[in-house]
């Protein structure tokens, strides 16, 4: 199935198997082995998902973007964009609570019980996904996609990887009724 994501590396990571003894989890995963797992095997329209990406990038930052600092006041320092101190004279260091400049963004983080509104395919006429032209940095969306309500971490053409939810109670699913899409 292409669902344009050329990478030059595969993406590798573990899923956890339930469901009976261990050698009932391997005779099933054997049996999964060179096959595709399509998305309605694993969820439904209407459950709730956990999304993990690589958020965007934004390269280094420095306190004020970074972590919303305040601006010092006209006058006060040389600068303005910095914090006003580092920390006391005692301890002999720099706290790791003192906000710094460094990396932001590109950091893995999870999105918590995001609900699947659409789950469906390129092919079924249901619902007209692909606008004119295409999607912006992405092109068409061919084979299976799912649409989440919310957003999701991460940057085009990125890697999603979805879960049942672990944070809530799950909820009873009910298919969300859906009106328009408009893209």
């Amino acid at each position: 199935m292409d669902v344009n994501l050329e990478m030059k590396k595969p993406y590798i990571f573990e899923v956890k198997v339930e469901g009976g003894d261990i050698p009932k989890q391997f005779a099933f995963t054997k049996d999964l082995l060179g096959k595709t797992v399509k998305v309605d095997q694993v969820f439904e329209s209407g459950t709730y998902v956990d999304t993990a990406a690589i958020t965007k990038g934004k390269g280094w930052q420095g306190v004020i973007y970074r972590w919303g600092a305040k601006r010092k006041q006209h006058k006060s320092r040389k600068t303005v964009r910095e914090i006003g101190s580092l920390g006391p004279i005692s301890p002999q260091s720099v706290m790791y609570t003192v906000p710094r400049a460094g990396q932001t963004g590109f950091h893995q983080r999870v999105e918590y019980d995001k609900r699947i509104m659409i789950m469906s395919n390129t092919e079924k006429e249901e619902y007209k996904i692909n606008p004119d032209g295409g999607f912006k940095h992405f092109g068409n969306v061919t084979g299976d996609f799912i649409i989440v309500k919310g957003s999701v971490p991460g940057t085009y053409r990125r890697l999603i990887k979805l879960r049942k939810q672990i944070r809530n109670e799950p909820k009873k699913v009910v298919k969300p009724n859906v009106l328009e899409v408009v893209i």
